[in-house]
């Protein structure tokens, strides 16, 4: 019940490990030619944008393969003309890095305004009221990354944009377990990690990509630069005959974000797991994720625990719920192989397809073996 912290891998997505490992070990050895010997994974790792923008309900020409959603939020932060007199809308429920990168905004002029949560909602007349013309971006984590909360993200595209502001997203939270509709919605920019819901394995084997709307891809430039910056053409010319960059002139399309170097193997894992995510249906996998998710909400509430959550199934993916000394709690479940994580005040316990109405009832036999409610 761990999943907002690490999701687990499907066997299938194990076994396409071990087959890139060994393939990559044979080509090491002299047993596959050198250096094409990877090849047929290089196109998996490529589908990996077409299989997320399905994920996500995008284009695949917005998809760019980024290290990890810090670097995409980051990268999209870099782009927005934030400036003295702009603003940057947010909440205190924002995730620490989100908080951070707006936060360094501050050093472009602009400045940041936090919404201050009520009982873990953050309600969209507060949005109303405090995005103006002036405003660049508001910024979100999709859900609240500790109690689960959910943004209205269609609601909240069309207040941005009704003042030409951009609505930028931290979707590591909910991609995988919420059946996105990234286009329909009005999102601008979403940035993921894989080491969570869409089950891309361990964080230190992650990767990430970067979503952005098409009418946005050839509209701003990053402050970082690199090979994939030029043209294709442009490249061959300066590695292999003569250097002819006298003059900055970056290339069309989403691949000149793709700056960074890219661990092959964390895509080609990836692609694998969201594939079995498409397999199962977003819609499906959402529904069950929301039935465990009202299953632990009635026990809870029976045993008159507190939750940090919404009640209603609309307005949350996971929960948090309050428990008297919560991190020693979590230890004692964590003995009983009951994983959960400690998170502001509570206990975040976050559900995937893959866990059943009956782990969830047992969670709360558990939690009432080793404490009360607070």
């Amino acid at each position: 019940f761990d999943t907002a912290v690490t999701g687990a891998m499907p066997e299938s997505t194990l076994k396409v490990v071990e087959a890139y490992a060994a393939d990559y070990v044979a080509m090491f050895r002299g047993q596959r030619p050198w250096p094409g010997g990877l090849s047929e994974w290089g196109k998996r790792r490529a589908n990996s944008k077409k299989v997320f923008a399905e994920v996500i309900g995008g284009s695949e020409a917005g998809v760019a393969c980024v290290p990890n959603a810090s670097t995409g939020i980051n990268t999209v932060m870099s782009m927005l003309p934030s400036r003295r007199g702009t603003n940057i809308v947010a909440t205190n429920l924002s995730f620490p890095m989100c908080a951070t990168v707006v936060n360094k905004q501050r050093e472009r002029g602009a400045k940041p305004k936090f919404l201050k949560h009520k009982k873990g909602v953050v309600a969209i007349e507060q949005f109303e009221k405090a995005v103006n013309d002036k405003t660049v971006a508001v910024m979100v984590d999709q859900p609240s990354w500790f109690n689960g909360y959910l943004y209205d993200l269609k609601a909240l595209a069309e207040v941005c944009h009704d003042h030409g502001a951009k609505l930028v997203i931290d979707g590591t939270q909910s991609i995988g377990n919420l059946a996105w509709e990234a286009d329909r919605w009005g999102v601008d920019f979403v940035a993921c990690s894989t080491y969570k819901w869409v089950l891309g394995g361990p964080y230190g084997q992650a990767a990430g990509f970067l979503y952005v709307t098409k009418k946005l891809v050839d509209e701003y430039q990053p402050a970082y630069v690199g090979g994939q910056s030029l043209t294709p053409e442009e490249s061959n010319i300066n590695t292999e005959d003569a250097f002819t960059l006298y003059e900055f002139k970056p290339r069309k399309g989403i691949e000149r974000l793709e700056i960074y170097s890219r661990m092959e193997l964390s895509y080609v894992a990836v692609e694998n797991s969201m594939r079995v995510l498409l397999a199962h249906g977003m819609k499906n996998i959402e529904k069950q994720v929301k039935t465990v998710d009202n299953v632990l909400v009635e026990e809870l509430t029976k045993k008159h625990f507190r939750l940090q959550t919404p009640n209603e199934e609309d307005r949350r993916i996971y929960i948090n719920v309050q428990v008297p000394d919560f991190k020693a709690v979590g230890k004692k479940l964590a003995e009983r192989n009951v994983i959960v994580s400690p998170r502001i005040g509570g206990l975040r316990i976050s559900p995937h397809f893959y866990n059943t109405e009956e782990e969830a009832v047992a969670l709360v036999k558990a939690l009432c073996e080793v404490t009360k409610p607070r």
